[in-house]
This record gives C-alpha cells, sequence and structure tokens, in this order.
C-alpha cells in the first residue's frame, strides 16, 4: 500500500513523506479512473493554497487529468477552497481538486476532492478512489505535460482576477454590504499567510470597512505554526485589534475555509459561541426564510437547538465532518448549517464551508446590532443577551495524542462497550459517542479524521461542571485498559 488515503475531508500526509510526487500521479489517475467510470464529461477545476509546492502538486495532477483527456479549469494562484468550489457549481463542473492540508501544520499538505455539487465527494467515492490509487500499477498512469496540454486546449487557465470577482459578486447576494457599508466598521483581519490574502480584505474594503491587516504575504512555513484560526495562534492578530482600536478581529485558516473570531477588546469568541450567534442573528434578525432549519455537527453546542425551538424550527444533529452538515443543508430545507471547529455555510451559498463567508457574516451581525444601538456593540454584550435568553452553555475541546494502536483500541472499546459511567458521572443514553450525563451536560469522544489525535469535548451548564465532565473524559482515555497491547 503507497498510504494515500482520501476521505470526504480529503488526504493530508507529510510532504515527502506519503505525500509525494509519485502518490500524486497515482491519486490523480484514481481520480481520473473514477470521473470516466461516471461518465463525467464537463471537466475538473483544480486550485492549490500557500503550502510548499502546492502550485507543482496542483500541475502535476493537472497533466494527469489531461492525459486522461478530461478537461481542465486551472487556477495559477493561490485559492481558497470555498471559491474553487464555487467555480465547479458555476461552471456546472464534474468534480474539483484542490491541493491543501487546510489547517494543518507546515509539513503537511494535501487534496480535496469536490463532487460536482461543489461540496466534499462521497464516502463511496473516496472509497473508490483510494482503493485504485493504492493498488493500480505504474503503466496505468497516463500523463501530458502542462504546456501540452495549453496547446490542445485541454488545460484552459482561468484568470484569478475574474474568479476573485465572480466571488465576490456572489458575496453580494448572501451578505448585506450596504449595512456593513452604513455601520463604517473597523476590522483588523489575518488571514494567516493563507488563501484569503488577496479576498478578504479586499472584501471587507469594498463594504465600507476601514480594514487593519497582518500576514498578507505568502509564507509556506505559516510564521512556523500551523494555520489555524484558535485562540493560541491569533494572539498577534488580539494585539492588533487593541492597537488598531478595531471593533473586531476575523480571521481565516490556511485554505479559508475556516474562521475565527476576536472581539473588540481583542477576546477570543470561541466558534461553537460564534455558531450560536450566527443562528440567532439569521433566525431573529434576517428574517428572512425563517420556516427552515439549522443543522449541526454532535459536537456543536447545544444553545443552537435552544435557539431553534424557540423559532420554532428544526434542528438536525449529524455526526461529525462537515460533508454531514453539507449533504443536509443540500437536501433538505435548511437557512445555517456549522460546526464547533469553525465551519459554516448557509442557504443559497455551496454546500461547502466557507470561512470568508464566516467572517463577512460575523462583520454583518455586528453592524446590524451597533447600528440598532446607536454605536458600536461588542459580540459580548450581544452573547450576554443570548446567555440572558437561553442560559449559560459552557463548551470546551482537549485534544490528546495517542499512538494508532491506542486510538484503534479506544475506538474498539467506544463501538463495541461504550462505559456507562465516568468516575461517579453516570450516563444517561448514548448516541455517536456522545454520552449524555444525569443532571445534565454530555460528553464526546472521537479520533481526529485528519490528524493522529483524539478528541474529547464536553458541554455543561456551568464552568464547575465542565471542568469535571473534562477531567472524567480525560480519565478516561488514560485508561490503561485500553492502551495499546
Amino acid at each position: 500500500m503507497r498510504g494515500i488515503h482520501l476521505s470526504p475531508s480529503g488526504w493530508r500526509a507529510i510532504i515527502a513523506k506519503e505525500f509525494t510526487f509519485d502518490n500524486m500521479l497515482f491519486l490523480a489517475q484514481a481520480i481520473a479512473d473514477y470521473l470516466k467510470q461516471q461518465g463525467a464529461r464537463p471537466g475538473v477545476v483544480i486550485g492549490y493554497d500557500c503550502r510548499f509546492l502546492s502550485d507543482e502538486f496542483a500541475r502535476c495532477a493537472a497533466e494527469v487529468l489531461a492525459g486522461n483527456q478530461i478537461n481542465v479549469f486551472f487556477v495559477p494562484a493561490p485559492t481558497p477552497t470555498p471559491v474553487i468550489a464555487y467555480e465547479i457549481v458555476k461552471r456546472e463542473l464534474s468534480a474539483g481538486i484542490m491541493i491543501t492540508a487546510s489547517h494543518n501544520p507546515p509539513m503537511y499538505n494535501g487534496l480535496k476532492f469536490n463532487a460536482q455539487h461543489g461540496g466534499s465527494g462521497s464516502k463511496e467515492a473516496t472509497a473508490w478512489i483510494t482503493n485504485q490509487a493504492n493498488t493500480m500499477h505504474e503503466s496505468m498512469i497516463k500523463r501530458i505535460t502542462y504546456q501540452q496540454g495549453i496547446a490542445t486546449g485541454v488545460i484552459s487557465v482561468i484568470d484569478p482576477a475574474k474568479t476573485a470577482k465572480k466571488y465576490l459578486e456572489h458575496m453580494k447576494t448572501l451578505i448585506n454590504m450596504e449595512l456593513i457599508k452604513e455601520a463604517g466598521l473597523s476590522v483588523a483581519i489575518d488571514p494567516m499567510f493563507g488563501c484569503a490574502i488577496e479576498y478578504l480584505g479586499n472584501i471587507l474594503s469594498s463594504a465600507g470597512c476601514q480594514v487593519t491587516a497582518i500576514h498578507t504575504y505568502r509564507d509556506p512555513l505559516f510564521g512556523g505554526k500551523a494555520p489555524d484560526p484558535d485562540e493560541d495562534s491569533l494572539q498577534e492578530l488580539s494585539q492588533l485589534v487593541v492597537s488598531s482600536n478595531s471593533c473586531l478581529g476575523l480571521a481565516t485558516d490556511g485554505d479559508a475555509d475556516r474562521f475565527g473570531v476576536l472581539d473588540s477588546d481583542g477576546k477570543y469568541i470561541s466558534s461553537n459561541q460564534m455558531i450560536a450567534l450566527l443562528v440567532y442573528y439569521m433566525l431573529k434578525t434576517r428574517g428572512q426564510n425563517r420556516d427552515k432549519g439549522v443543522v449541526k455537527t454532535g459536537t456543536t453546542t447545544h444553545l443552537v437547538d435552544a435557539i431553534a425551538k424557540k423559532y420554532n424550527v428544526p434542528c438536525r444533529e449529524t455526526n461529525v465532518g462537515f460533508r454531514n452538515v453539507a449533504e443536509i443543508m443540500r437536501k433538505e430545507n435548511m437557512l445555517i448549517g456549522g460546526e464547533e471547529s469553525g465551519g459554516l455555510t448557509i442557504f443559497g451559498h455551496i454546500p461547502e464551508k466557507d470561512g470568508i463567508l464566516g467572517c463577512l457574516l460575523t462583520a454583518e451581525m455586528v453592524a446590524s446590532e451597533s447600528l440598532g444601538q446607536n454605536g458600536q456593540k461588542s459580540i459580548k454584550d450581544i452573547f450576554r443577551g443570548l446567555q440572558e435568553e437561553f442560559g449559560c452553555f459552557f463548551t470546551k475541546r482537549m485534544d490528546i495524542c495517542l499512538s494508532q494502536g491506542e486510538m484503534d483500541a479506544l475506538s474498539e472499546l467506544l463501538q463495541h462497550n461504550p462505559p456507562k459511567r465516568f468516575g461517579d458521572l453516570q450516563v444517561t443514553r448514548t448516541e455517536n459517542n456522545k454520552f449524555f450525563i444525569e443532571n445534565g451536560g454530555w460528553l464526546l469522544i472521537r479520533q481526529s479524521g485528519t490528524e493522529p489525535l483524539i478528541r474529547i469535548y464536553a458541554e455543561a451548564a456551568s464552568e464547575e461542571r465542565l471542568h469535571k465532565l473534562m477531567n472524567a473524559g480525560m480519565e478516561f482515555v488514560r485508561l490503561k485498559e485500553i492502551r495499546e497491547p
């Protein structure tokens, strides 16, 4: 086996270890074989992020697809994953390939495969492609040079500026730019050396915001850390928010499909809080489409459920993975879908998470609340109103590194012999590794689909109760009984 594992979330591996040009050839040929088997004709859009050699890996994939006489639409500049997904839908193509490792550390690169509807490829599709890529013979690879592809017309180069303009025009149909302009927001941004460099600041400026930015150039090392817009990684943005007297700090991850938010005092607002705030804003303030429901992953706060209940709309909970959110968004009558890790999409947009959209919708919410108060209103002020109305929901996530053997043993235990209690905490019911605890709160334990980590999530009505739940979950994961023999 070559170590290629394409899931609906993509394939990510260490550059020069598993993520090599040889493996890219096999994976690209497997994708071509899959598309030909499906009878797909219109073509594939290919984009890439700011990582080391991403442009060359993208060209490699383009050469293989072109060698299989599949039309390629190539974007020759770092481009956000949601923009590539939007291109698939706009051009009515068969699929999209994005060379990216998203928010993973700099030594990683990866590939994401999106279907014709713009969302992630299905489990069945990615499993077939994985098997084909790992078992095919080298002689099966068909490839022409990039120059041959251009000369014969099977590779078409897309102007990145036109791609950005089309995406901006689409954003104007989803976001109230005039409302943002009227509020005159001052915003500090951090695209984290990633794909949103040419997007986030430009869109906010066009909406009348005063924008101050950091990390707006390509750095394949991402300043020496993972391009993940979490609290630890946004300390420089926090300082900028305060020093520039901005009312808001906005960040996107490496491929701009996740977003992070800081308040006017530079304090981090968790993704769980932001998802709840945006669900509330969409249902209460926007007014339109109030008959549509909400969808979230099992790791996302139950504050969302409480908000949906008040507005008498369904709240669907699905397994972790934005593909599951997107599938429900695509097939059912849903207004907004989100996940705890910073993924979001709304009705009328692609069934793929979009960090730029999340940032813009946050700016619109702050603009709306500020204008309604005749003065700027902090996000914490807005969230405090939610707590007063719906009660307190405290959430936390902890990541623990285990060996593969330990993770396999833990997964086996959770699947076949799930615990009935965590210490002195009694489990009342279990759904998909989510344990509901007597007297309130829940724990969820799962293996990351893209990193060698076990993730523990918890939610409770008080910080004391949350602390107790997290400690119980961590103690369970570290028990000797589930360790590798």
